[in-house]
C-alpha cells in the first residue's frame, strides 16, 4: 500500500483535519496489540484468516536515526494522514497492520471495522474514534496553543466525546515511527487500565487541567475511558520556516484487557518445595544449590527454572517451604538460611515458624485450613496510593469489580490517589470507612476468587465488622452502602464531626466547643476503669492485647494519663465510636446496617453456613439474618470494643490461623501478642498465626506473596494458578477473558 500524501499546511495556524472528518458515518477503528503476550490465540486465528489481498502492511522507518540526519520523505509522513488512507482499506474490508520498532523490536498494531470486528468476536484493545492535523508556525506561544487545541478539538468533534470526559496526553512524535509507538502506548495504557505516562510526555492532563496520579485508571461506572493522544513533531518548510505538525487522536477503551503481569519473575522468586519429611525437604534444597552453583555468577534464575519447581510442587503433601529472593544470588543465600533452620531443633521438633525477611518461610507443625479466619481491620488503615499497581497483575478483577460498582467511590480514590499525598491523611470517617470497606472488599475477592482461599470463619475489628459482612457475599447491595456512608449522619455528624451525639450526652449547649481526642496507652484495662469515675468524660474505648485507646474530652484523657502514671501516643481522630455517647445512635446504627441478604447467603446458612461470623458483641455466632446481623454491628460500634476478648473467643471455637483482609496490618501484630500471651496462661491452648496480605511501604505485590507463602506452608489450600501460568511460554493471557456484555462505548 502506498502512503498517504502529507497532510497540506496552511500559514494561519488553523488545523487541517483528516479524512475522518468527510463522512457522517462515525469513525470505528477495532485496534489490537500484535503481540504473542496480549494477542489471544482466538484472535490470532481469526487475523491469520485474512489472504493476502485482505491484508496492508504499512511499515515504519527505524526510530533509532542520527540527530544529524535529514529525515527522508517516508519519514516525514504524518500518522493522521497514514490513517486516513488506511481507513480507506479498512472500509473496503482490509485488515491493516501497522509494522515498526519500539526500542529496536518489532511490534504490530492490528486495525479493522470495528462491526467487522464484533461480526468476528475480536475483542478490541482499544477503538480509534477520531483524528485531526495542522500546523503552525513556531516561536508564537498562543498561536500555537490555540492550534495545538483546535487540532485535538477537531479530533475530539469527529469522534463525538465531550473534552470534560477525556483523559490527554501530549508527547513529541518527530518520526513516523515515534508515533506509532506513542500510539500503541496509548492502546496499552487503555486496554491496562493504566495512567501513566507515555514516553515522552510532558504532561497528563483533563480539560481541567487537573494533573493525575499514575496507576489504575479510575472511570465514571459504565463510561468507557477516552484518551486523546496529542503529539507534536518538528517539521522543515521549503522556505526554511520552522513548524510544528500537530497530531490528535481519540482513542476509545475496548473490550479485551491487557495480558496481566507476572506476580513472579526472575526478578521476584518464589519456589515452592514440597515434601513428606524434612529430611526430603533438605535434598530438595541441595539439588536447587546445585543447580545455582552449576550457572555462572550472577546468572538469572530463568523461568524454565521457575516452572520446573512449580511442576515438582504436590499441594498434597503434609510439609512445604517457599523460598523468596530477588535474584539467584539472593536465593542462594535463602536456601542455605533455611536449610540451617531445617537444623534447629525448634523448628524442626517444636513446631517454631520461620520466617525471613526476604518471605522465604517453613512450620513443620502446619495450622491447616480448618480454623483458617478471615480479620477484618477498622477504621484508619488506608493510606495514600496503597496497591495503586495491583491492577496490572489482576485486572480481571478490576474488571469485574468496575462492572459490580462503583470501584471508584468504593476506594475513595479523589483522595487516596491524590497527587498530593497528604490529601489521604485529611479524609474524614465516612470517606476512611467507605475506603477501608472497599480495600477488604478488593483483597477478599483477590483471596478467594483469583486463589481460591475458602476462610471457615470471620472476624472484624470495629468497624471490620461492617467490612466482614460487605465482602462475604452476604449484603444483597453492598455497593449502596457507599453513598449511604457518604450522606449518614451518624459518620459525619453524630459520632464524628461536630460529635453531636457527645454534645447531647454531655448536655452542652451549642457555643460550648468540643476537643475530643483519643489516645493509645501501654497500660492494663482494669488499672484504666479504676480511674475512669474520676473522669466522667474519658472512656476507655479499647481493649488489644498489652495497649489501650481512651478517647473522650482531650483535656480529660490527659488528666488520666497522668494519673495513670502512662505516657499516650495521640490518634488526632475525631470518632466517639466504643464510647458510652455512641449508645445515643445505636438504633440508628441496627436500621443502617440492618440490609437485604443475598439468597445465596440465607441458603447456606440454612445448610450449615460454612463460614462462621464471629462479632465482638456475643460469644456465639452470628445468626445469619438482617436483623441479626444489623444488632450485633449496632452493638460493636456502640459499646467498648476488647479485641482481646473477641480474638479469644474465636480461638476458642477453633480459629487458628488469621489472615488481615485489607490495607495495611493493623490488627495482625495485636493478634500475635494476643494470642501469645493467652498461649502462655495455659499449655492446652493450641498454637495460632497471624498472616496480613497487605503492609503500608512495602511492595503490594511482595506483601501479597509473602501472604501466600505462609499460607503454603500452613498447607491452607489455594491455587497456584495465577503464579504457574505466565511462567508457560504457550499460555494465552490469564485474565484477558472478558464477560459477554461488553464494555460501555
Amino acid at each position: 500500500m502506498n502512503l498517504a500524501p502529507p497532510l497540506a499546511t496552511t500559514h494561519n495556524g488553523q488545523a487541517e483535519t483528516s479524512i475522518a472528518d468527510k463522512s457522517a458515518k462515525p469513525l470505528r477503528i477495532a485496534v489490537l496489540l500484535g503481540d504473542a503476550v496480549n494477542l489471544d490465540t482466538h484472535s490470532a486465528q481469526v487475523l491469520g484468516t485474512f489472504t493476502e489481498r485482505e491484508r496492508v502492511q504499512i511499515c515504519a522507518a527505524n526510530a533509532n536515526q542520527s540527530s544529524v540526519h535529514e529525515p527522508s520523505v517516508y519519514e516525514q509522513r504524518s500518522l493522521t494522514a497514514l490513517l486516513g488512507q488506511a481507513t480507506t482499506a479498512i472500509e473496503q474490508g482490509q485488515l491493516v497492520e501497522l509494522k515498526f520498532n519500539d526500542g529496536n523490536l518489532p511490534q504490530s498494531l492490528y486495525l479493522l471495522d470495528g462491526l467487522r470486528a464484533a461480526k468476528l468476536r475480536l475483542h478490541a484493545h482499544a477503538f480509534i474514534a477520531g483524528f485531526a492535523a495542522g500546523n503552525e508556525v513556531t516561536g508564537v506561544a498562543n498561536v500555537a496553543v490555540e492550534n495545538a487545541a483546535t487540532v485535538a478539538n477537531a479530533a475530539l468533534a469527529a469522534a463525538k466525546r465531550s473534552p470534560a470526559q477525556t483523559v490527554q496526553h501530549q508527547t513529541v512524535a518527530n518520526t513516523l515511527n515515534e508515533a506509532f509507538v506513542a500510539l500503541r502506548q496509548g492502546v496499552t495504557a487503555l486496554a491496562a487500565r493504566t495512567q501513566a505516562p507515555l514516553k515522552g510526555t510532558t504532561g497528563i492532563k483533563q480539560t481541567n487541567d487537573t494533573n493525575h496520579q499514575t496507576g489504575y485508571w479510575f472511570s465514571d461506572q459504565h463510561q468507557a475511558r477516552v484518551l486523546c493522544l496529542n503529539l507534536v513533531a518538528k517539521t522543515s518548510h521549503q522556505a526554511d520556516e520552522s513548524r510544528n505538525l500537530n497530531q490528535s487522536l481519540v482513542l476509545t477503551q475496548g473490550t479485551q484487557l491487557a495480558a496481566p503481569k507476572a506476580l513472579v519473575d526472575e526478578n521476584r522468586l518464589f519456589i515452592p518445595i514440597s515434601s513428606d519429611s524434612i529430611n526430603e525437604l533438605k535434598a530438595k534444597l541441595f539439588q536447587l544449590l546445585s543447580s545455582l552453583d552449576i550457572g555462572a555468577p550472577d546468572t538469572s534464575f530463568t523461568l524454565h527454572q521457575l516452572a520446573f519447581w512449580f511442576e515438582r510442587y504436590d499441594a498434597n503433601a503434609p510439609l512445604a517451604l517457599v523460598l523468596m529472593a530477588a535474584s539467584s544470588d539472593d536465593l542462594k543465600l535463602e536456601a542455605k538460611a533455611m536449610l540451617t533452620a531445617l537444623e534447629n531443633d525448634a523448628v524442626c521438633h517444636h513446631g517454631q515458624h520461620f520466617k525471613t525477611p526476604a518471605g522465604s518461610c517453613f512450620t513443620a507443625k502446619p495450622l491447616g485450613d480448618s480454623g483458617l479466619t478471615f480479620v477484618y481491620p477498622g477504621v484508619g488503615t488506608v493510606y495514600a496510593n496503597m496497591f495503586n499497581n495491583l491492577h496490572e497483575y489482576s485486572p480481571a478483577l478490576y474488571h469485574q469489580l468496575e462492572r459490580e460498582g462503583d470501584l471508584s467511590a468504593m476506594l475513595q480514590s479523589p483522595q487516596i490517589y491524590a497527587a498530593d499525598v497528604k490529601t489521604a491523611a485529611g479524609m474524614n470517617l465516612s470517606q476512611q470507612a467507605i475506603s477501608g470497606v472497599g480495600a477488604s472488599y478488593l483483597f477478599t475477592k483477590l483471596l478467594t476468587q483469583v486463589f481460591n482461599i475458602k476462610p471457615k470463619m470471620a472476624l472484624g475489628y470495629s468497624m471490620g465488622e461492617a467490612a466482614m459482612w460487605a465482602s462475604l457475599d452476604v449484603w444483597q447491595t453492598p455497593h449502596a452502602m457507599i453513598n449511604a456512608t457518604e450522606n449518614s449522619d451518624i459518620f459525619n455528624h453524630a459520632i464524628s464531626g461536630e460529635l453531636t451525639a457527645v454534645r447531647r450526652a454531655w448536655q452542652l449547649a451549642d457555643n460550648e466547643a468540643i476537643v475530643w481526642n483519643s489516645f493509645v496507652v501501654r497500660a492494663d484495662s482494669n488499672e484504666i476503669k479504676a480511674l475512669l469515675p474520676a473522669f466522667p468524660r474519658a472512656y476507655l474505648a479499647i481493649t488489644q492485647g498489652d495497649t489501650c485507646v481512651i478517647a473522650g474530652c482531650e483535656t480529660s484523657c490527659k488528666a488520666l494519663l497522668t494519673k495513670l502514671g502512662k505516657r499516650g501516643i495521640a490518634a488526632n481522630r475525631v470518632t466517639a465510636m466504643h464510647t458510652a455517647p455512641a449508645m445515643l445512635v445505636h438504633g440508628q446504627v441496627q436500621d443502617f446496617y440492618t440490609q437485604a441478604l443475598k439468597p445465596e447467603a440465607l441458603k447456606a446458612a440454612a445448610q450449615d453456613l460454612p463460614i462462621r461470623f464471629i462479632s465482638a458483641a456475643q460469644t456465639a455466632p452470628v445468626i445469619v439474618d438482617s436483623n441479626s446481623i444489623g444488632r450485633a454491628i449496632a452493638d460493636t460500634f456502640c459499646s467498648p470494643l476488647d479485641f482481646s476478648a473477641l480474638i479469644q473467643n474465636a480461638t476458642e471455637q477453633g480459629a487458628r490461623l488469621f489472615v488481615e483482609v485489607g490495607a495495611d496490618r493493623q490488627t495482625s501484630t495485636l493478634i500475635d501478642k494476643i494470642s501469645h500471651a493467652h498461649a502462655s496462661q495455659s499449655t492446652a491452648n493450641a498454637a495460632t498465626a497471624a498472616i496480613a496480605c497487605n503492609a503500608k511501604g512495602a511492595d503490594a505485590i511482595t506483601s501479597l506473596l509473602k501472604c501466600l507463602a505462609q499460607l503454603i506452608s500452613h498447607r491452607v489450600p489455594l491455587s497456584l494458578a495465577p503464579l504457574i501460568q505466565p511462567l508457560s511460554a504457550n499460555a494465552a493471557p490469564l485474565s484477558s477473558a472478558v464477560l459477554p456484555e461488553g464494555e460501555p462505548q
